[in-house]
């Protein structure tokens, strides 16, 4: 939960005499991205306007500056006593234990968080850290907040009010009156009437652009990818982000690879649609990408890892036969009779002398790099 990247570890209690403050970087983000965002929300995820029309902010500067109290006097774990240390820099870093707090670091005084939650002056730093958290945990925007994103990364960028609605409402109450059970939540994203009925696939605000490394995981899993030499190399993947502008916990912000909210310019948003994704699909990333999948389909010298494409040789013979094969393999069926055809097209217009692997090839490579490999619906 602390980073050093949002600078809350290590983190003081302020110092008159010195002119320090509490660092306000987690405190603020904790807020705005992980929990309870920026403006009031409906208990379906659309904004809550004031008087005038306008967004009602959720917390203020003032609450920032109070809610980063509670996260000061935790530092790196030491083997030395904390009880009575004052300071959390002094400790070395330490990436295998827990966290440890240093009581004189800590806040003691009242804090005053969102939503009216005043945690009293004197309590232990567990204590506040409960407090703020249950703040969080229970302030009426969490469950619609959470609920929408995790929509937007499960099945579809642009959300129905009424979806949020049904999502959050799970976060509300799993069904046994319990509060924040996730695997009740995404058990209800993924079983939901938007998520699984074919009447919302001609829904243009339906669906999403596959993020590039899932697009890459997806093509692994899909042909038992296994490495060429029987095991994998420290440098197998390397760098993977180089190519598809994303490696696994390698975000380079608090923001994440891409924005919730990110708008792409031109139709979609003439029609009032978010496009996150689109948001590290530059003119370079688009050719990277597809490239990076060729990489691995197409194998040259010695790949990080083989692709088994035997059950695609059987099919080569018959292009008609392997598409519809494809189609359910990458597209989850998905595929417009356009598409289809056009691949089947170029499948069929390869040279007589094409082996049966190339021809798999071909067709994987096609497949994946068509919109309806690209997306998700």
């Amino acid at each position: 939960m602390f980073t050093e990247n949002l600078s809350s570890l290590r983190d003081a209690k302020a110092d008159p005499v010195a002119g320090t403050r509490p660092d306000e970087n987690y405190a603020r983000e904790v807020m705005q991205l992980f929990t309870v965002g920026l403006s009031l929300l409906q208990p379906d995820g659309t904004l809550k306007l004031d008087v005038t029309g306008l967004p009602i902010p959720t917390y203020d500067q003032a609450t920032i500056t109070e809610m980063a109290k509670v996260f000061t006097g935790f530092g790196f774990f030491t083997t030395k006593t904390i009880t009575g240390a004052t300071n959390p820099r002094a400790s070395a870093p330490d990436y295998i234990n827990p966290m440890a707090l240093y009581p004189g670091s800590h806040d003691l005084t009242q804090k005053n968080l969102l939503n009216g939650v005043v945690l009293p002056a004197g309590q232990t730093a567990a204590a506040d850290l409960k407090g703020a958290l249950d703040a969080l945990f229970n302030h009426p925007n969490t469950a619609p907040f959470v609920a929408k994103q995790l929509i937007q990364r499960l099945v579809t960028s642009n959300p129905s009010p009424a979806y949020v609605y049904r999502v959050a409402q799970k976060f509300e109450n799993n069904g046994a009156g319990v509060r924040g059970d996730l695997a009740a939540v995404v058990r209800a994203i993924l079983t939901d009437y938007e998520a699984r009925s074919p009447a919302v696939l001609p829904d243009i605000a339906f669906g999403k652009l596959k993020e590039p490394l899932l697009r890459t995981t997806a093509l692994l899993r899909a042909f038992n990818a296994a490495p060429a030499g029987g095991r994998y190399s420290a440098g197998s993947f390397a760098n993977p982000d180089v190519n598809l502008d994303q490696a696994a916990l390698r975000s380079p912000t608090v923001f994440n690879f891409f924005h919730p909210g990110y708008v792409l310019p031109g139709n979609l948003a003439a029609a009032g649609l978010v496009a996150p994704e689109y948001e590290i699909t530059d003119a370079t990333f688009a050719i990277d990408v597809p490239n990076y999948l060729r990489n691995f389909i197409f194998p040259g010298g010695t790949p990080p890892a083989t692709l088994d494409l035997s059950a695609e040789q059987a099919l080569a013979i018959t292009p008609a036969a392997q598409l519809d094969h494809l189609n359910l393999l990458l597209c989850a069926g998905n595929m417009p009779p356009a598409t289809r055809d056009r691949i089947i097209t170029a499948l069929n217009a390869l040279s007589g002398s094409t082996s049966a692997l190339e021809r798999a090839e071909t067709a994987v490579l096609l497949v994946m790099t068509s919109p309806a490999g690209a997306t998700q619906k």
